[in-house]
């Protein structure tokens, strides 16, 4: 018989670590020429440098941290490692590691593996097994003769996507199966489920969801929204094991143009709205009442802070800030930079998901428990739960433990059932111990 235990593999308390909302801080240098021909000044880019920077997102003020960097950036990935304080995102050809306290790089590594490659996309930390995962593509090339040059050169055919992890030290990635995941993916965001051990991505219409085990594709659904609407700038909340991001709707107009003699069909607007979906489904559930007229960019992404349940997004100029429970947008301030900075790109927060408990097992490497084993399965009724709870077992308890998410006891009892009205709003983790030895953990949300 083998047994229903969930236990805790890897979990880290933070007892005094602070909430940081970290990015890339861009700055371009701008050099000014009369354009004797057009009779104007004109204004050309010279250069553009990074660093790393932290924004309040109640005030919208970008604080630069560190030195700036002659550099450019990827914007197909950047995630936090919030247990070694770093932040890592890709230049293109190797993948950089910010200290998070001084904003130095203290890893430059070139990025390699078993393609001739140097792309490492789409990647994001799992914080229950502390790997980043991501995608590799696979280029395949024919040679072609050049009459012109007289000379064979090589021109891509097709690339597949591969799913690996990377070791930010080495720049060395690992291809985890040999799934090929198609060739497309959106910069419409990317998620990982770090309770069942699940990585989602968006490949236009279709939301996919792939195994961080095996690297096969766990789920595939189309996303279930009408025509001209799109699902995008999403992000998974451990807070309530939900992923959000924001629905977005355009609207167009049609018109007769007497030159062309032809209806011509012209963009009006667009609308923005707070949104879940449901990944086995694809069914988008719409949670603001109304627009919340704001359209989120890409580069800028998202984060959830769970303490007061808000999603974050970048319209570019602005942070805003919108409540998970109403849809309704609790802020919205103008971002302000230092030294003339002007984009503050590539948008995580150390906070989400900090401590989260691996909960699906791997299958393929699960070990069979002797015959006699007695199954221990642990649940909590209700959840989410306001005021009484209790912990249903398949075996005898003997004591339960109750944590916050920064790792302090805030109940223990040995009784299963719980008056827990006194707590704040949040998400917390209750151990509980067997008789017989066995120890489970469940999370509960407190409303």
């Amino acid at each position: 018989m083998k047994a229903l235990s969930i236990f805790l593999t890897l979990y880290f308390w933070y007892s005094s670590m602070d909430a940081q909302h970290l990015g890339m801080v861009r700055k371009n240098y701008i050099s000014t020429y009369f354009d004797s021909l057009l009779n104007v000044n004109v204004d050309v880019l010279d250069s553009t440098t990074i660093r790393l920077g932290s924004i309040n997102a109640n005030t919208g003020a970008v604080t630069n941290i560190g030195p700036e960097y002659n550099s450019m950036i990827s914007l197909a990935g950047a995630t936090i490692n919030p247990y070694a304080n770093q932040y890592h995102i890709s230049n293109g050809y190797h993948f950089l590691t910010f200290d998070i306290g001084n904003g130095t790089i203290v890893g430059n590594a070139p990025i390699s593996g078993a393609f001739p490659t140097t792309a490492f996309q789409n990647f994001r930390f799992n914080p229950s097994d502390t790997l980043i995962y991501g995608f590799v593509p696979n280029n395949f090339f024919s040679m072609v003769y050049d009459s012109i040059t007289l000379t064979n050169i090589q021109v891509l055919d097709s690339s597949h996507l591969r799913f690996a992890s990377i070791n930010a030290v080495s720049g060395q990635y690992s291809l985890i199966g040999n799934v090929n995941l198609g060739n497309m993916y959106t910069l419409a965001g990317n998620s990982i489920d770090p309770h069942q051990m699940l990585y989602y991505y968006s490949a236009v219409d279709t939301f996919v969801g792939v195994d961080l085990y095996t690297g096969n594709v766990y789920s595939q659904v189309g996303i279930q929204l009408p025509a001209d609407t799109y699902f995008e700038n999403f992000t998974y909340s451990c807070a309530d094991t939900t992923i959000y991001g924001l629905t977005r709707t355009n609207y167009f107009s049609t018109y007769y143009d007497s030159v062309l003699q032809m209806t011509m069909t012209v963009f009006d607007s667009a609308a923005s709205r707070l949104s879940k979906i449901n990944p086995n489904t694809g069914v988008v559930t719409i949670i603001s009442p109304n627009s919340i007229g704001f359209r989120g960019t890409l580069n800028g992404s998202s984060f959830i802070d769970p303490v007061t349940m808000t999603y974050y997004f970048s319209t570019g100029a602005d942070i805003v800030g919108v409540s998970l429970q109403t849809g309704v947008i609790t802020s919205s301030v103008v971002k302000t930079f230092q030294a003339g900075a002007m984009y503050f790109d590539m948008m995580r927060s150390t906070q989400n998901c900090y401590g989260a408990l691996k909960v699906r097992q791997n299958a393929a490497s699960s070990v069979s428990d002797p015959v006699n084993a007695v199954s221990f399965s642990v649940q909590i009724l209700p959840n989410p739960a306001s005021e009484k709870i209790s912990i249903q077992s398949s075996v005898p308890i003997s004591q339960i433990d109750l944590y916050d998410l920064n790792g302090a006891v805030v109940m223990q009892s040995k009784e299963p059932n719980l008056n827990i009205a006194t707590l704040a709003t949040g998400l917390y983790v209750a151990k509980v111990f067997a008789k017989d030895g066995n120890v489970s953990t469940i999370k509960l949300l407190k409303q």
